[in-house]
Parts: C-alpha cells; structure tokens; sequence
C-alpha cells in the first residue's frame, strides 16, 4: 500500500535539478541568486569576533547523530547548527552582560556557576535546535516535544514536555524569533541548478550527492579548516590580530563555502572537469578562480585527511 500510493501522497526525490516540468525558470534563478548574494554580503559585513566560537565539533556531531536518528530532512541539520551557533552566542553574551549588571561581590563565583548551568542544559539546547530547524525545513517530519522527550531520556536525561518547550522557547526568544538563517546547502544547490542550466553535461546530481558528505566534513572541521585557509590568505606562520579580525568575513562567507565544498566534490567524483566548473563558478559568483582554487584545495586535504584517520 505504502509503495502504491507514494506518488500520491510522497513528496518527489530530492533534489530535483533542472526538472522540465517543475524547475524554476531562469529569469526566476537569477533573481534569487542576486537575492542570496545580497544577503550573504549583508551578513558578511556584519560579522564580528565573537561568531564562530560555538562551531564546535563535538555538538556538530551531536546534532548530525540526533538528526539523523530522527530521520529528519538532511537540510534540518545545517539549519540546527546555524541556529545552536547564533543561540549560544547570544545567549552566552545576554548572561554575561547581566552579570556585569548586578551588585554581587563574587561576580566571578556567580559566573562560574552560571557556565556550569549553561553546560548542564547543553543536550537540552541542542535538541531545541533540531525541533525548531525541522519546523522549519518540513510540514510532517517534525520533531515533537514528544519525540524529543524520549529522545532525551533514550540519553539519561528526564525533561518534562513543558521543559522541552520552554527550552524551545528560550532559543526563539533569544534569536528574537529570527531563525530563517540560511544555510550554505542553499547556496550551494542553488549554484547547482545554475551549472545544470548553463552546461546539461554537468553530472549536477552527483556532484550534489558527494558536496553533502564534503559539507559535513567542513563543519565537523570547522576550526581546522578555517585555521588552514587563513594561513594560505595570510601567506604567513604567525598571523596577526588585525588579520584575524578582517579574516572573521571570510567565515561569514557561505557563498564562498559554499562553491569550494562544490568544486572539492567535483575534483572527487569528476576531477577533470574541476577546471570548468570553477571558470562556471567565477563567472556566476564573480570570485576569483585562485580563492576557489585555494579554498577548495583545503577542503579536498581535509577530507583526505579525514579518510586517512578513519582507515
């Protein structure tokens, strides 16, 4: 029954590049594509210091597992992460500031107990992520504060539902309820659907196969594949404090991340064709072939890198 009516009632395999019947037309991608520009150089410019310290390895992976064990869309675990970085942010920059507020003689005691709770609520957070990006991302694969409660106590940790929607509303609250962030896999499969259009010989569907699991390595690696490029940019050992400051925009570039996770998976899969697809992408991007080429030679060492470790 399942397998006769899934046409009906199933959504179509995803993604869906070049579709005849469906795909959006070109004048329409091209809009969007300005679009998406625009509001990645917006965030770009507004970067500062504090961002990218909760990119951490450990809760990237909790979030991949937890996402994964609950069968959600893949997209819901890029939005899950965006949306714990920008939370943990704030949140950790909102408690700190009110501690300078108070009066108290043993502000350092009281913040130390303050992190500890932080700490304590972590898992709690996390999950919050998840079940605020699937609601995002999908109308029938949420995760409920049902599922998240027996989630959590799968894990050892007993919430209460009311506990798990008001940690759910914790993080709305702290983002101001600003939680469409957008992810460098809309970028990236956006830029795909522009190559199958310009080029039909481009394999875009495999390419976007292998960018996912080349996507999951630079988050997971976040700190070390940053920390690679920007001694390439900085063409030096010992980088100064000003480099770093400026380097913080080249972060925030998901457009940039986002076509060198795509040119590495086309050297995997594809490698002559890596010259042409990164002639593509700096004519639809305007960045320059040597940053693409630089970038994703990174990404391609730390997957290598990656692959060495696991055998």
């Amino acid at each position: 029954m399942e397998t006769k009516y899934r046409g009906i009632f199933g959504s179509p395999a995803e993604p869906l590049f070049n579709d005849e019947k469906h795909g959006v037309p070109p004048d329409i991608l091209k809009e969007w594509l300005v679009n998406l520009d625009r509001k990645n150089t917006i965030c770009a410019e507004k970067s500062n210091i504090k961002q990218g310290f909760f990119y951490r390895s450990d809760a990237i992976t909790f979030i991949f597992n937890t996402c994964a064990k609950l069968e959600v869309p893949i997209k819901v675990k890029y939005y899950a992460v965006e949306l714990f970085e920008r939370f943990m942010t704030k949140h950790v920059q909102d408690l700190y500031n009110h501690m300078k507020t108070t009066s108290s003689k043993t502000k350092q005691k009281d913040w130390n107990e303050v992190l500890d709770r932080v700490q304590n609520q972590l898992l709690l957070r996390l999950v919050s992520c998840c079940q605020i990006a699937s609601k995002i991302t999908s109308h029938y694969k949420v995760i409920s504060a049902k599922k998240a409660k027996y989630f959590l106590r799968d894990l050892g940790l007993k919430y209460s539902s009311t506990s798990i929607l008001q940690s759910e509303l914790r993080v709305l609250k702290t983002l101001d309820f600003n939680v469409m962030e957008t992810t460098p896999l809309v970028y990236m499969e956006t830029i795909l659907e522009i190559l199958g259009y310009n080029d039909p010989s481009m394999s875009v569907k495999s390419y976007h196969a292998v960018a996912l699991k080349v996507l999951d390595v630079v988050y997971l690696k976040n700190t070390q594949v940053y920390q690679e490029l920007f001694l390439v940019i900085a063409k030096q050992t010992t980088p100064s404090i000003s480099n770093r400051a400026a380097f913080i925009q080249v972060k925030c570039d998901k457009m940039f991340l986002a076509i060198s996770v795509l040119t590495a998976a086309v050297y995997i899969v594809d490698q002559p064709m890596t010259d042409k697809v990164i002639d593509h992408l700096n004519k639809i991007t305007k960045r320059p072939c040597d940053d693409i080429l630089d970038f994703a030679t990174v990404i391609v060492q730390s997957v290598i890198e990656g692959s060495v470790n696991t055998d």
